[in-house]
């Protein structure tokens, strides 16, 4: 059950957004989904699990690429999405049966990624909230975004990429170099 998402729910969705699209969101627009916290969710502490905010993240990524019209192209290319880099901050717990919302946005683009905030909240507020780069790869290599973006609306372009995410990639890239260099 835990593989849900991926096996069920995100195919689901692609097959009936081809039969019936979503309607459409401008690339910036917040895509936001009611969900609720079921029993395949939880830990032993009956809250939802960190794996699983995750998992529903997976989830509405994908549901913000077929309402913002990201997903066609994507389908008919063979595109990948891939997340190379994700930060989450867990403010309060979700308990079983809890509803909640998850509201997916794209913040901008550089060259390689997209970045994207995706904020869950209940009834009580904050839930936690998540910084994700992803990008999609083709065969023969990465798309770059604004390729991807000129398909579904010709001629926007991003705004400029926020301080603390430059400072967030900067802090991935130590990461990485730190791990390769022993």
């Amino acid at each position: 059950m835990s593989h849900y998402n991926s096996f069920v729910r995100i195919p689901a969705l692609a097959i009936c957004h081809r039969i019936r699209p979503l309607p459409r969101i401008g690339i910036f627009d917040e895509d936001v989904l009611r969900m609720r916290v079921g029993l395949q969710d939880i830990d032993f502490n009956l809250h939802l699990n960190n794996a699983r905010y995750l998992s529903f993240m997976d989830y509405g990524r994908v549901h913000l690429m077929a309402a913002t019209g990201i997903l066609t192209p994507a389908l008919l290319e063979k595109w990948a999405p891939l997340v190379g880099s994700l930060s989450i901050t867990y403010r309060r717990s979700l308990g079983l049966f809890a509803p909640f919302t998850l509201a997916t946005r794209v913040v901008c683009w550089d060259e390689k990624w997209f970045y994207m905030e995706q904020v869950f909240r209940s009834r009580e507020g904050l839930v936690a909230i998540a910084w994700v780069k992803g990008l999609f790869r083709a065969k023969d290599g990465n798309v770059p975004p604004q390729a991807i973006v000129d398909t579904i609306v010709p001629g926007t372009t991003s705004p400029p990429v926020p301080d603390v995410l430059e400072k967030w990639n900067g802090l991935t890239r130590w990461k990485l170099q730190s791990q390769d260099s022993e």
